[in-house]
């Protein structure tokens, strides 16, 4: 299930964006969740895994016009590596469903990824 942030959680939020290995410290990791917090057009967004209620995705999307832009996709490390892609898929349906009337689509990093839960559908 996909749920938007709420502030209470910036633990779990600070959590799973250290495991981007774009952020390399603490610093980091606080700059950027302060930088989707600063903007109403941003969001964190959290994947929560049906069997263990856990936490196990991470998505930082930002609004541009008509677009959803997907900024940060981090999964934790108990999501193996097989499961990724089915995961992303599902995590895309939300999305579409979550902003029905948003052109989702990746930033130059996430692209690739986006790309391929397309093919999936």
């Amino acid at each position: 299930m996909l749920v938007i942030v709420r502030k209470d959680q910036s633990k779990i939020v600070m959590g799973l964006l250290s495991y981007s290995p774009n952020l390399a410290d603490i610093a980091a990791v606080q700059r950027e969740y302060d930088w989707y917090q600063s903007d109403d057009s941003r969001d964190i967004l959290l994947w929560r895994d049906e069997e263990t209620h856990h936490f196990t995705v991470l998505l930082g999307v930002a609004q541009v016009y008509n677009s959803l832009v997907i900024r940060h996709i981090v999964f934790s490390p108990e999501v193996l590596n097989r499961q990724k892609r089915r995961l992303g898929t599902r995590i895309y349906k939300a999305l579409q469903a979550q902003y029905p009337d948003k052109v989702l689509m990746g930033s130059i990093t996430t692209q690739k990824y986006v790309i391929a839960w397309q093919n999936e559908l």
